[in-house]
């Protein structure tokens, strides 16, 4: 009974010191985070009016800020999409979706995953114009 004692006695210390350790190095962790867990910034893209290709007005859109050499799906959701590999500096130049008319031109810059068994849509990027 008094090695249970002593045990629960040196418990009762250890947890609220385990506490404060956790909550100091706990504050710090957040700095030291692994490189592919930070926060990135979000790319930035443009859409416009492009060349006239094989006798169809085509839509400029131009993005960068991606991830490097990354597969994305550019879409006007709903409506054309196309697959594209973003470059070595994650920039995209493109004019393959068609220009149908004047409207608003919404193109959002996807990417696909897996988390567990599902596969998960994630958006990095995304523009409009009124054209």
């Amino acid at each position: 009974m008094f090695t249970f004692l002593t045990r629960l006695g040196h418990l009762a210390v250890g947890i609220p010191i385990l506490i404060a350790v956790v909550a100091i190095f706990g504050v710090s962790t957040l700095s030291s985070l692994p490189v592919a867990s930070r926060h990135k910034d979000p790319g930035s893209c443009t859409v416009a009016l492009g060349s006239v290709i094989s006798g169809h007005q085509r839509l400029l859109v131009t993005a960068a800020g991606m991830s490097p050499n990354t597969r994305y799906l550019e879409a006007q959701p709903g409506i054309q999409s196309m697959w594209i590999t973003s470059d070595a500096t994650g920039s995209s130049t493109d004019q393959s979706l068609y220009y149908n008319g004047g409207g608003t031109y919404t193109i959002a810059f996807d990417y696909y995953y897996w988390s567990g068994t599902k596969e998960v849509q994630a958006t990095e990027t995304s523009c409009s114009a009124h054209l």
